[in-house]
Order: structure tokens, then sequence, then C-alpha cells
């Protein structure tokens, strides 16, 4: 996945992927919401993207190339 920069936070660059893709139902086309909850298991930071109709679309590690 190619990223792009967003910015910074207390001097950390923060990246966002560059395709918007990930955040999209492939069933019905809609914008997903982001859910956290996949991040409680000590595994680092993951975000799932959910469709209100259709369920998780994808889930997407921010920090997978640091690891």
């Amino acid at each position: 996945m190619d990223y792009e920069p967003a910015g910074e936070l207390d001097g950390v660059p923060i990246r966002v992927p560059a395709d918007k893709g990930y955040r999209t139902c492939s069933a019905c086309g809609g914008d997903c919401e982001p859910d956290t909850s996949l991040s409680s298991d000590g595994t680092g930071v993951r975000i799932a993207w959910i469709c209100a109709e259709h369920g998780v679309q994808s889930v997407v590690d921010p920090f997978a190339s640091e690891r």
C-alpha cells in the first residue's frame, strides 16, 4: 500500500494511504466508518473500516512497515 504524508503530531510524521479504496464498501460503494477496537489485543494499531449494512470491508495497519 502506498502512503502520502498528512502532517505530523508532536514531531511524529503522520501518513495516510494514497488510495481511499480501503474505506469504500465493495458491495454498495458507501463510505465505511472506522473502528479501532481491533487494537485492544496488544499487537498495535489496526483500523477496521466497517459498512453499517455489509460489515467489515478492510483492516488497515498504518505501522505495518515499521514492524
